[in-house]
């Protein structure tokens, strides 16, 4: 996309733009792509399911954190899942890397996990949208954490696991001004083979604070406390 070719939006979006924000031709909204930057433009034509619109400049607005955070999180079961991908989208993490474990409630084959993994990248465009971020962070396709556990060198920066038995808080634990690969568990937590396992691939783990946390609840704690702490909050 760029500034003076017409583009049309279909669908889901044009119903937004004509329908929930009663937009008509001649008025002008920011339009992003997801890659960074806005483009301010303004709609030339409205049909029933269309939105044609003609881009008339472009800033290079950039709202994204310093600090580069890829979410492993274990897959939680409906709602739960969703409303982690929609948070952490809003916080500012980079890559939500969805993982099946041990405990897992949902268990997904090949076509079910590739569309979950569709769905969680609508959720979080639609969180960038509301947010008013212009990066869209990629979403996997839910995998095995073992076999993620396995190519730990593919794993950036410092590597953080949450336990409720850990001995140190994430709050209050030495944090390096580096990318972070954030672990959490689903509803049941980790197995203890699991927090052994990733340990052994370089994972550090760290608590809560005295509470049992909900999955969701948890992610979205430790991901403010640590874009509170060396990213942007």
């Amino acid at each position: 996309m760029k500034a003076g070719d017409e583009l049309s939006l279909e669908g889901d979006r044009a119903r937004y733009v004509s329908r929930a924000l009663r937009l008509r031709p001649g008025d002008r909204f920011i339009l992003f792509d997801g890659s960074g930057g806005e483009y301010r433009v303004a709609i030339t034509r409205i049909t029933k399911n269309r939105v044609d619109v003609l881009p008339e400049s472009f800033e290079q607005r950039s709202v994204e954190s310093a600090l580069a955070i890829r979410l492993l999180q274990g897959v939680a079961k409906g709602e739960r899942m969703d409303t982690v991908v929609q948070k952490a989208t809003e916080l500012g993490v980079a890559r939500i890397s969805p993982v099946l474990t041990e405990y897992s409630v949902t268990r997904l084959d090949e076509d079910k996990a590739l569309r979950r993994a569709s769905h969680w990248q609508r959720i979080a465009i639609s969180a960038c949208e509301q947010s008013g971020r212009n990066t869209v962070p990629q979403v996997d396709t839910p995998r095995a954490l073992a076999g993620v556990l396995q190519r730990p060198n593919r794993l950036p920066g410092q590597r953080l696991v949450l336990s409720p038995d850990a001995a140190t808080q994430i709050g209050s634990a030495a944090l390096a001004d580096t990318p972070v690969t954030l672990l959490v568990g689903p509803e049941g937590g980790l197995s203890p083979v699991e927090i052994e396992s990733s340990i052994n691939a370089g994972f550090v783990a760290l608590s809560m604070g005295p509470r049992i946390l909900r999955t969701e609840t948890a992610a979205i704690a430790a991901l403010a406390i640590l874009q509170a702490r060396i990213g942007d909050l």
